[in-house]
């Protein structure tokens, strides 16, 4: 399917969000076409520039293109024909290819790591022996309840407190889960400890691809790991589902991903904007706020004083 076949359909709001470190000074919110390419590393991608300005619908404010290779385009503002190309940053997805079993998976860790991993698993589902640790939402008529159990645990994670990221509790958001389920791609996991919902993760169906959306556990619930546990659980269900070649963890580094993935590849998340002063304006700011964020991050590093910062500011924001 073409980008021109699909613009409406991937017509949504895409959040900018003007960032400080971990400070969310403010956000913007453009009307974008979010395009995908039809596997990671397609040659041309993305699509020439005449033949995204036939396609974008009259209400855009123009292109989110995914996962461009990294050495297409340079980070910050230029042009891709008419419209204003705006590159954050480079990034890195880490990924599993769903190839053999979940055996066969587990193998690409070391002996020491596999001990460790299984004995996390086993002694959280020996807490509350008899019971399903982890549920699984696949249909329509589930989305309200997942939704409901989900945002509850969001809304205490430093995600939604810092970053305003974490798991929408709005009818909106609902109704594209109740979509995707009706499309037979939604799947939504709660971690139990007992009848209590502690770790949720969002996941979703893109043609062979599932990914890992939004995800969060209850801070108070650290010391049983429940994000490695529930993490384990999902890709245990994923490749016994086998409807799925590849499982996305989403752009960005984190520990978890690292371990658990077996592939890395680099890459950049495309703005293209219509050219208007105001587009030009507002990217020029936040590519501006970004690179000074970056600038005092380092710095702080430096002298060794970032982590400390960065827990004071999650303080402030949870009390």
């Amino acid at each position: 399917m073409t980008v021109i076949e699909t613009a409406e359909a991937n017509l949504q709001p895409v959040q900018l969000k003007f960032l400080l470190g971990e400070l969310l000074l403010g956000s913007w919110r453009p009307q974008l076409v979010v395009a995908d390419p039809q596997d990671f590393g397609t040659p041309g991608w993305p699509d020439p520039p005449e033949v995204l300005h036939a396609a974008l619908p009259a209400t855009a404010d123009g292109f989110l293109c995914r996962k461009v290779e990294a050495n297409r385009f340079r980070p910050g503002i230029g042009r891709y024909g008419n419209f204003i190309r705006y590159i954050r940053y480079r990034d890195v997805l880490y990924y599993v290819e769903l190839t053999g079993n979940f055996d066969s998976y587990l193998k690409k860790f070391s002996a020491k790591t596999r001990q460790n991993l299984s004995r996390s698993v086993r002694r959280f589902i020996e807490r509350t022996p008899g019971s399903n640790a982890c549920e699984i939402f696949t249909s329509p008529s589930e989305m309200h309840r997942f939704q409901a159990e989900a945002s509850a645990i969001s809304k205490e994670t430093y995600q939604t407190l810092l970053l305003d990221s974490g798991l929408p509790a709005s009818p909106d958001f609902l109704k594209r889960m109740i979509s995707l389920a009706e499309q037979g791609n939604a799947r939504g996991y709660l971690l139990r400890d007992g009848d209590r919902a502690i770790a949720f993760a969002w996941c979703r169906r893109k043609g062979k691809t599932m990914v890992y959306d939004t995800i969060g556990y209850l801070p108070e619930c650290a010391n049983m790991s429940p994000g490695t546990v529930l993490l384990y659980l999902i890709l245990e269900n994923v490749f016994k589902d086998g409807g799925a070649n590849i499982f996305d963890f989403g752009p960005g580094e984190a520990q978890y991903k690292s371990m658990f993935a077996t592939h890395r590849r680099e890459f950049v998340d495309t703005y293209l904007f219509r050219s208007t002063l105001r587009n030009y304006l507002v990217t020029s700011l936040h590519y501006g706020l970004s690179s000074l964020s970056s600038m005092i991050g380092a710095a702080l590093d430096r002298v060794g004083v970032k982590k400390h910062i960065k827990q004071l500011i999650r303080k402030i924001k949870a009390n």
